[in-house]
């Protein structure tokens, strides 16, 4: 087995629960199951019952930009604000 590494770039639908700020934790199982993120975290999950071992799972926002957020869907914790 080896590494392997899953990129998606994609444009609308983002931003899940934006009254979290900085270091809070968004539950991305809460209110908008549709959104990118839950989409997303519900696959990493699927992936890591499946024995993959997930060592990183990122949404960015706005990658690149002065305003970029990042969400770890593994930990909840939320770097950055909207």
């Amino acid at each position: 087995m080896g590494n392997y590494r899953i990129v998606i770039n994609a444009v609308g639908g983002h931003g899940q629960d934006r009254s979290k700020g900085h270091g809070e934790i968004v539950d991305f199982e809460a209110d908008n199951t549709n959104s990118p993120e839950a989409i997303i975290a519900r696959a990493v999950k699927e992936l890591q019952a499946t024995g993959n071992s997930v060592t990183e799972a990122t949404v960015h926002h706005w990658p690149g930009s002065g305003s970029e957020v990042v969400d770890n869907l593994l930990t909840g914790r939320r770097c950055g604000s909207f």
